[in-house]
């Protein structure tokens, strides 16, 4: 699985790697981008990265911009992005301009690293099969799910025999895809 990392600052793209370098179980490829434009191109070709560090202030198309671009692509699923925010950024603006997640600089790097996990773990998601769902004609069958399906689709098992999953069932679109 690729991890962009887009900042404008060598230093930082360094200092991002190495977190990285800790993230998605040591299985990450990491590709790095200097500029919002690179970083638009990489974002939208047919082998994006499926998670992405780009930074609020990047040069030529800024992080927000960026997002707002990729999200008119991508509407839903990959990438990931994690957008990097200054003291002065507002982080509820980069979260509607579409990043998945937001975070103030200068971060944390276990929570750094803990948040690339979520964007792995998301990008993994079967996003074929949802895009499928989405896609479903009035009159074919409803498809549903157990909850505890769900949770299998996910990579999540119920271990503890108390904590069972109830006998509820979800129709797979109010679930997985937005209406």
């Amino acid at each position: 699985m690729q991890l962009l990392i887009a900042h404008g600052d060598h230093a930082a793209r360094i200092a991002l790697e190495q977190v990285a370098a800790e993230a998605g179980s040591g299985r990450l490829e990491v590709v790095e981008s200097s500029d919002g434009v690179q970083t638009l191109q990489q974002l939208l070709s047919g082998r994006s990265p499926a998670v992405a560090i780009v930074d609020w202030n990047l040069p030529r198309v800024d992080g927000l911009e960026l997002c707002r671009l990729v999200r008119d692509f991508h509407e839903a699923g990959p990438p990931y992005i994690i957008l990097l925010a200054g003291k002065d950024s507002d982080i509820a603006e980069g979260l509607d301009a579409g990043a998945n997640d937001c975070v103030r600089t200068p971060v944390n790097p276990a929570e750094l690293r803990a948040r690339i996990d979520v964007g792995c773990r998301f990008a993994a998601l079967p996003w074929e099969r949802i895009y499928r769902a989405g896609s479903v004609h009035e009159e074919a069958p409803e498809e549903t799910f157990s909850l505890s399906a769900l949770h299998a689709l996910n990579g999540e098992a119920y271990e503890d025999e108390d904590d069972a999953a109830p006998e509820e069932t979800f129709e797979l679109e109010s679930v997985l895809v937005p209406e």
